[in-house]
């Protein structure tokens, strides 16, 4: 596989070669300027360039934890949206220049790396990120990893799905995500050629991290992140106290809600008892009955499938207590009349106020 785009598509023209075999590269429009555009800090024919290139693309984290993606996002790697859907989803688009938080979106906002000037550059792919490079012998010069050559493929062919229309150009221009232009040449149809190409790389040719997945839900990594990475989190996002603990206090008042509605149900139902014969069932009937209506309601209004689940438990329970007609308070009924010899009823409402003492002492011979 050559170089995925052109040297007639390419973008930048800041860059040619004098020489493959000797990995040399100079800037066209500066003969006097060593380092690539954009990045002065990255000399042409430096040593560590890879080294410097790892930490711009190489996903450790992400690839470690691509087995196990699945928990935090649709297995798809054309799982992204254009920019200006992201934009209709109330994101704004923040850029980061850490690799691991390239699509990564929490609440209202989603990180997304800009391109570097010198990926769009023709001759720095060449020399540099050509595929085939790294299992080629090339003088002295130093290669590539296929790490590095697959997370730049996988980095390169995101932009294939974010900018798809005219209009993802010009949000793309404003976020800053793709390099000034100053004579405007980088119009939709321009970079549409460009990287059209880059929407050909299958899976197999990125790397772990981009192979099946597109943008991942920061909550979720920093959940799993604790399992897998074995660290606290992922990313921290929220730097005061503050914003950390306000997260909880919706849970908090929601259990809050759940807790008061089921104690009022037991206390209504701990006050429903009659003193007759039938004190033992009318107290079962109301203490199980507002129990399960409570819970009924919470998950009704929740539309949660867990309190469906307890409320189908609650039921069931009350259900097998009535047919087995096992009463769970100091005695076992046989009839509607009569209790086993050897044992004595007592007052549910006592019972519960320990007036009498523990539930277990309410048991003696008659």
């Amino acid at each position: 596989m050559a170089v995925p785009f052109s040297k007639e598509t390419e973008l930048n023209h800041q860059l040619k070669y004098t020489s493959t075999e000797a990995c040399k590269l100079v800037r066209a429009d500066d003969p006097q300027c060593k380092s690539l555009p954009g990045q002065p800090r990255m000399l042409l024919g430096s040593d560590n360039i890879y080294q410097q290139l790892d930490r711009e693309f190489v996903t450790h984290d992400l690839d470690h934890l691509s087995p196990y993606l699945w928990l935090v996002a649709t297995q798809s790697s054309s799982h992204i949206n254009p920019l200006h859907e992201q934009v209709l989803k109330g994101r704004a688009i923040v850029i980061t220049e850490n690799p691991e938080l390239h699509l990564v979106w929490t609440d209202n906002r989603i990180f997304i790396k800009p391109i570097p000037r010198y990926m769009l550059s023709h001759a720095f792919w060449t020399t540099h990120l050509k595929p085939e490079a790294s299992s080629q012998k090339n003088g002295n010069c130093p290669q590539p990893s296929q790490a590095l050559i697959k997370a730049a493929l996988g980095f390169m062919r995101t932009y294939y799905y974010l900018i798809e229309y005219e209009s993802d150009v010009h949000i793309a221009k404003q976020a800053r995500l793709l390099p000034h232009d100053d004579n405007n040449d980088m119009t939709l149809e321009a970079f549409h050629q460009f990287i059209a190409s880059f929407g050909n790389v299958q899976d197999n040719e990125v790397s772990p991290r981009y192979a099946n997945y597109g943008t991942l839900r920061l909550s979720r990594l920093n959940l799993w992140a604790k399992v897998f990475l074995r660290r606290f989190q992922f990313y921290q996002v929220n730097r005061q106290y503050s914003e950390y603990f306000a997260r909880f206090y919706a849970p908090i008042l929601f259990l809050f809600g759940v807790l008061t509605v089921v104690l009022s149900a037991m206390q209504v139902g701990l006050q429903a008892s009659d003193d007759n014969k039938n004190t033992q069932d009318s107290h079962r009937k109301h203490h199980w009955g507002a129990l399960t209506s409570s819970s009924a309601s919470s998950a009704l209004e929740q539309r949660d499938l867990e309190g469906f689940w307890w409320y189908s438990l609650l039921r069931y329970s009350w259900i097998q207590f009535r047919e087995k007609n096992i009463c769970r308070h100091g005695f076992l009924r046989t009839d509607d009349d009569a209790m086993i010899p050897g044992f004595r009823q007592r007052s549910i409402r006592q019972e519960f106020r320990g007036v009498h003492g523990p539930a277990a002492m309410m048991m003696s011979e008659a």
